[in-house]
């Protein structure tokens, strides 16, 4: 194992000049990375889009189920932002979320949209991470903490709140560790402080790394000291965009085998109102 994980020399994250120009509510962070190898430092080699003003940046949860003609031939990132943009909300990026259950077009795991089920019937195990977006507001939780779940999630419900499950990577109290030597460029939801200051937001690697090794990343990156993290699906589905302040479009994508649109069940939407 040890052979095939390259151990993290060191993980930073910078800020950019006027905040990376994100859309109001939202700035974007860069993100260099040193491995124990000779590759030396990757200057960019993530970006962090953060939630910097929780009364203006929001997040939302679509699926496949609720918005058929959003995801009819393929998800349409286009025509979810005009959609966003018919509403005087200015995205700020849109990524997949909840993992994606093969050969079913469903969303693994337990989902709600604006209180609606839109997932499958049951919690899917080793998924622990919950990610819980109520009135804008996306938080992480893990199902193995709440008492009784059943009851939170009916509670959920009657609030008309977003939630999906996914796997969790860092946690108060947890440890994470896979065999799993395959390497991606991985996304995650991430919580924590930076400057004394709680931040969270979507962390997007555009190197390509085992989970161990991003995990180690995480753990490690000087300037933000991330304390939850859970992920976001990526792989074939890891198309995505951010947007910026006058609305020009970024790719974000795994190049090797991120165009999938048509197995996409849902996205994850950054806005401001």
């Amino acid at each position: 194992q040890k052979e095939l994980n390259r151990g993290i020399k060191s993980s930073e994250m910078v800020e950019m000049q006027n905040g990376g120009d994100m859309p109001d509510g939202f700035a974007r962070a860069k993100i260099n990375l040193e491995f124990n190898d000779n590759t030396g430092k990757i200057e960019g080699a993530g970006s962090f889009f953060s939630l910097d003003n929780l009364g203006k940046a929001k997040a939302e949860f679509l699926s496949n189920k609720k918005h058929p003609d959003l995801f009819a031939n393929g998800v349409n990132f286009d025509a979810i932002k005009s959609q966003y943009d018919s509403k005087n909300r200015k995205v700020a990026l849109i990524v997949a979320g909840a993992y994606y259950a093969p050969n079913t077009k469903q969303i693994e795991g337990i989902a709600l949209e604006d209180g609606q089920m839109v997932g499958q019937d049951n919690v899917k195990s080793g998924s622990n991470g919950l990610l819980v977006i109520k009135n804008g507001n996306p938080e992480i939780q893990y199902i193995n903490q709440i008492p009784d779940f059943n009851a939170y999630l009916e509670e959920l419900k009657k609030q008309n709140a977003d939630v999906f499950q996914q796997s969790s990577y860092i946690r108060p109290g947890g440890q994470f560790s896979s065999s799993n030597t395959q390497k991606w460029e991985l996304r995650f939801f991430v919580e924590g402080e930076r400057n004394g200051v709680a931040k969270k937001g979507i962390i997007n690697f555009s190197t390509t790394m085992t989970y161990t090794e991003a995990v180690e990343a995480l753990s490690k990156m000087s300037g933000f000291k991330i304390t939850k993290a859970i992920g976001l699906d990526t792989g074939d589905m890891s198309e995505g965009y951010f947007y910026d302040k006058e609305d020009k479009k970024y790719l974000m994508i795994d190049e090797q085998v991120g165009t999938h649109r048509d197995e996409y069940t849902n996205v994850v939407v950054l806005y401001n109102e």
